[in-house]
């Protein structure tokens, strides 16, 4: 707990001083005229166009300052040495450090790709190593490798590929292939009243691949194909002082030790009119799409699983500075009960940032998430745009058996701050502290679910 107090301080220290470094005095204000109101953007090209150079009116925050001083200029290309620091709460406390390196091309006007090695220590996993490759081919394309291996239980090799204008069109073709072993999760029982103090700890396997092809109907709308083949495992967790899922919850560990396959088809219908796939600043995107497991087919289980989904990103005055982002979202699954490990779940990582991975578990939900992005500074960073965000949110969500179960008394609700770095085209990191009824949780990741 008093890690946990001491990250969220620095956090908020961090906050606190970035804002006071751009805020620079200047001229005397008067009031304002007619002549000194800026001309509204005209059309939706004006409002996005100032976001893709550094924009004026912004001033390099203490933050910024930071950053700039530990990079070190080599010949191929800049190091960032970032430090890794990290309280999980579902695995603690996670320390080390990860050298981001940008290799420039062989002309030197730009990066060709950047490398992120790193090395952490956790009490419970132990020491692990892990290796990150990003490729970038276009502002909207990218390519990314990841691997890992921990000491105890974990580890992973991730490949994914995505690709938008497929053929001088706007379709948009998506590849994932992963082999992972990951011991974070925990399970508590199912529904909303499941309670904290029935806390168990498993670690799952998964491995197989996932396709994804986006293709347009007219001017920002999709029908969009999902082909997946996973394998999925239940295994003993890594984390000590917690019960295992086999201990606390024998007759599930029992349905979900045995490798299960689950290969499913999904159509989705999307309209998309967003201004980027990964650091949207304007737009709406809104899906509903079902998804389809049978049998005959070579799957485990027969079921389907609905899913709605709403975002939108209202950007102040169009300017870029205020950006209010909203996330609506409603799952269910109907057919065979599955392994509690692939039912619908709500949790850090899955919309509820409060609470712990898997918190809870049931064949539906229902999250709302608001955001106000606010950006304190944007720079030039080699070949990226380098933008620092605060954006205090708030998290809404609960879990049932049916949607006819929902009352708007289950919502939990779970304010919070995040950090964010942003390095265009196509990174973001985030560092939320979120608050709430499950406790307070720290949140340190790369890429970011809306």
């Amino acid at each position: 707990m008093l890690k946990s107090v001491a990250f969220s301080l620095l956090l908020l220290l961090l906050l606190l001083s970035a804002p006071a470094a751009w805020s620079q005095p200047g001229p005397r204000s008067r009031a304002p005229g007619p002549a000194d109101k800026p001309p509204w953007p005209p059309t939706r090209t004006g409002i996005v166009e100032p976001l893709r150079a550094p924009a004026t009116g912004y001033a390099p925050s203490l933050f910024n300052r930071v950053l700039d001083a530990l990079v070190i200029d080599l010949e191929k290309g800049p190091i960032l040495p970032l430090p890794i620091a990290e309280v999980s709460k579902d695995l603690g406390l996670n320390i080390g450090v990860m050298p981001v390196w940008a290799v420039w091309n062989a002309q030197k006007t730009g990066v060709d790709y950047v490398m992120a090695p790193s090395v952490s220590y956790n009490e419970n996993l132990g020491a692990t190593f892990g290796y990150k490759q990003y490729f970038f081919p276009d502002e909207k394309s990218i390519i990314m490798f990841r691997g890992s291996v921990s000491r105890r239980v974990e580890n992973e090799a991730y490949f994914w590929f995505y690709r938008p204008g497929v053929l001088n069109s706007d379709a948009r073709f998506s590849l994932d292939i992963v082999h992972r072993v990951t011991g974070k999760p925990s399970f508590y029982g199912y529904g909303n009243d499941s309670l904290k103090s029935d806390k168990a700890n498993y670690a799952i396997l998964k491995e197989g691949e996932e396709f994804t092809a986006s293709l347009p109907v007219m001017k920002h709308l999709f029908v969009e194909l999902n082909h997946s083949l996973y394998r999925q495992q239940a295994q003993e967790g890594p984390v000590r002082g917690v019960p295992q899922v086999s201990a606390l919850y024998p007759a599930d560990y029992a349905a979900a030790e045995k490798a299960r396959l689950f290969h499913a088809n999904r159509l989705s219908i999307l309209y998309d009119d967003t201004d980027h796939p990964f650091l949207p600043k304007i737009g709406t995107l809104a899906s509903f799409s079902i998804l389809y497991s049978a049998k005959a087919l070579g799957s485990d289980y027969n079921y389907r699983t609905y899913n709605a989904e709403f975002k939108h990103y209202y950007n102040y005055k169009g300017r870029g500075r205020f950006v209010t982002a909203l996330r609506y979202q409603l799952q269910f699954q109907r057919g065979d009960e599955l392994p509690f490990y692939a039912q619908i779940q709500l949790g850090e990582t899955t919309g509820l940032r409060m609470a712990g991975d898997g918190r809870f578990t049931d064949r539906g939900k229902i999250v709302i998430n608001l955001e106000e992005r606010i950006t304190l500074s944007r720079v030039p960073y080699l070949k990226f745009l380098r933008e620092i965000e605060i954006a205090p949110f708030i998290d809404a969500g609960a879990v049932f058996s049916d949607p006819s179960d929902f009352s708007t008394g289950d919502l939990r609700y779970g304010p919070g701050l995040s950090l964010r770095l942003l390095l265009r085209p196509q990174v973001v990191a985030a560092a939320d502290l979120a608050f709430g009824s499950e406790g307070t949780n720290t949140i340190v990741r790369v890429g970011y679910p809306f």
